[in-house]
């Protein structure tokens, strides 16, 4: 699902005009990256919770060369379903 038909379908389950839907998706889109570069973890009831965490330094390799190459270590954003929604999609 792409984020015109995303908008669309909350649009008409909100009961909001479409100008309304892309003002709050944008807001909520805007307050999630937010604080999770503060590092904070945003948790969604039904949905679940994204976080930032930290990876370590480690080597690579190149799979062109076979080169061995460092990777840095760095952020990645890691998201944790709730019980609920794994129940849904396991259905």
């Amino acid at each position: 699902m792409k984020k015109p038909d995303f908008t669309k379908q909350v649009a008409q389950y909100a009961g909001l005009t479409k100008e309304q839907t892309v003002k709050a998706i944008k807001a909520l889109v805007k307050i999630m990256q937010n604080n999770l570069a503060k590092g904070e973890t945003v948790s969604l009831s039904g949905l679940g919770s994204f976080r930032v965490k930290a990876t370590k330094p480690k080597q690579g390799r190149n799979p062109k060369t076979g080169e061995i190459i460092p990777v840095p270590a760095s952020k990645k954003v890691s998201f944790k379903p709730t019980a609920m929604l794994r129940n849904i999609i396991r259905k």
